[in-house]
Order: C-alpha cells, then structure tokens, then sequence
C-alpha cells in the first residue's frame, strides 16, 4: 500500500515535534513524505505534483502543529490550490472521494485547554470541523485521527525538549500502529 504523508509545519528545521515523527515514520517502507516546507520555500505549490501525489496515494497522511486551532499557514495555502473546482469538488471534481486519510496533529496546549472554560474556548473537534472542510468537500475519508498534546518544546512558554521527543516517539508509535491497523482492514 503506497502510503503518502504530507508535512504541513512551516520550518521542519526549528521543529522538535513534527521532525522527530517524520524521522521515524520514515522507516515505514512504503511510505512518501512530501514536507511542504522544503518543496515550497517560497509558497510556490506545485499544483499538478500535489495531485498527482495524492492521486497516487492509497492512504494519505496529513502530518502538522495545530497553530490557533488549525493547520499552518503553508498547509492553508496547499489546500487552497490544491483542492480546487474540477479536481477535489464540484461536477466533475470527485478526484479524492473515498481515498482514506489519516489525521496525525501535535498540540502545544494541554487536552484540558480545549473547552469552554480553556485557554482554547472550544473542543478540539470543533476546530477540526472547520480546518478539514476541504476534505469533506472532497469527500475523503478520514479514517482515524492521532492527537498528542502537550508537544511544547519552547523553554520560555514552559515548553521541555526532552518530554517532548518521548512525547513524539509516542504519537509515532501510535500513528505506525493506526497506519498497520488501517491495512491490515482492507
């Protein structure tokens, strides 16, 4: 099963988190990382590439930090472009529908800090309802979704490296086992 895993974080070279998840999910043969931060630099996508890779997916994985309750700045960008009319929706845009998708995300918030009376204001779910409308539109289907909290590696917000990196062996661990899960069903 080819395996597609998409990094949205904006600067993998400052991450802690992210990097250390796709180091190690990157020994999973058939898996792809397409890292957008290194492909687009400049926030140039490339169109044509981006579908075409997902087009030759059978299971693709978004892989990002929840910046204020959603993906990053990057991420927007490529599904902007990339799900557009013709290819992800409309008349003849069904191009996606049906193609799995796992959701892998690292928070720096603690899981409390999601709730009406949180830092956050609303569920996690509730900003993810919004942030995957694309998919929806698309008609993707998400078939599970890895959430680790706590992912705050920033000594100055209180943030500690170490329980980070046990934090992000962890989730990898856990999205290694979704993914086999995932293929061992079909």
């Amino acid at each position: 099963m080819s395996i597609l895993l998409l990094s949205g974080h904006p600067d993998l070279k400052q991450s802690v988190a992210n990097a250390e998840i796709i180091r190690l999910l990157q020994a999973e043969p058939t898996l792809t990382c397409r890292c957008l931060d290194e492909l687009y630099p400049s926030y140039g996508i490339d169109v044509d590439a981006e579908q075409q890779a997902l087009m030759s997916a059978e299971l693709v994985v978004l892989q990002f930090p929840l910046y204020w309750s959603t993906y990053p700045a990057l991420m927007k960008l490529w599904f902007d472009q990339v799900f557009s009319y013709g290819f992800a929706f409309g008349p003849a845009g069904s191009k996606l529908k049906d193609k799995p998708l796992i959701l892998s995300i690292t928070c720096g918030a603690t899981a409390a800090s999601y709730g009406p009376d949180g830092f956050n204001f609303f569920e996690l779910d509730k900003y993810l309802a919004a942030a995957m409308h694309p998919v929806h539109a698309a008609q993707m289907a998400i078939v599970d979704t890895v959430v680790t909290f706590e992912m705050n590696s920033t000594p100055a917000e209180g943030g500690d490296v170490e329980r980070v990196m046990q934090l992000s062996q962890q989730h990898a661990q856990q999205l290694l086992q979704t993914i086999r899960q995932y293929k061992n069903k079909i």
